[in-house]
């Protein structure tokens, strides 16, 4: 997460604001930021946040890598065509996850941009919460309990999906004909043994640039 210490000491030179100032805001010692400020040590998400909310600044300002989040959301309707019935939400997340990261490891850069957080159940985009809200609020999607999970449906066929690019919904149809049978636990599972959930720590953003350290055969297929 060099870049992101990189641009974070960046902000802080700019506002004027010292070292110890920053360590102050993050509750750690002077010494733990200056192993940030080397690349030493990664910020968790919720550090990134405080950061956010004193510098005053937008999370992605930290990072190098440009996110479009309509193209996110453009992404999260295209996979709900495949779910007439719904998909357990854990599930969507997840799809959504591989998308972006095989996409990343065939081209270097991302399908959509969007940070993906470690968290229990496999990485999940930091807004995914968020729009599945303002979809539902929306009336966009549906929303209902079956079992012991949340299924979220389209309301209606017709969406607008400018944005991605023949090769980009392939990509997406490919990885929906893979999954579209399997269990939630077996995508959570199939995350869990990749790479970049496993060289992460809890509430950390995963860099896309560790998919690249992947097995070929173990970007987005299941095993089968």
């Amino acid at each position: 997460m060099g870049g992101v210490a990189n641009n974070v000491e960046r902000i802080r030179s700019a506002q004027g604001l010292t070292q110890e100032q920053i360590a102050d805001v993050l509750g750690v010692s002077r010494a733990t930021y200056i192993n940030v400020a080397k690349g030493k040590r990664d910020m968790t998400t919720s550090e990134l946040e405080k950061l956010s909310a004193h510098f005053n600044v937008p999370i992605a300002e930290f990072f190098d890598q440009p996110r479009n989040n309509e193209k996110f959301k453009q992404m999260y309707l295209y996979l709900l065509r495949y779910f007439k019935e719904g998909i357990p939400k854990t599930k969507l997340a997840k799809l959504l996850y591989l998308a972006d990261f095989s996409y990343f490891y065939d081209n270097l850069t991302p399908m959509s941009g969007v940070r993906y957080v470690r968290r229990e159940y496999g990485p999940v985009a930091d807004i995914f919460f968020e729009l599945t809200d303002d979809l539902y609020d929306k009336g966009k999607i549906n929303i209902k309990p079956l079992d012991y999970a949340l299924m979220i449906s389209s309301t209606t066929i017709e969406q607008e999906y400018s944005l991605l690019s023949d090769e980009e919904k392939d990509l997406l149809d490919k990885i929906c004909t893979l999954w579209q049978d399997k269990r939630t636990s077996e995508i959570v599972n199939f995350t869990h043994e990749q790479k970049p959930w496993k060289m992460c720590r809890d509430g950390e953003y995963i860099p896309y640039s560790l998919i690249i350290q992947e097995d070929p055969d173990h970007v987005y297929a299941p095993n089968i």
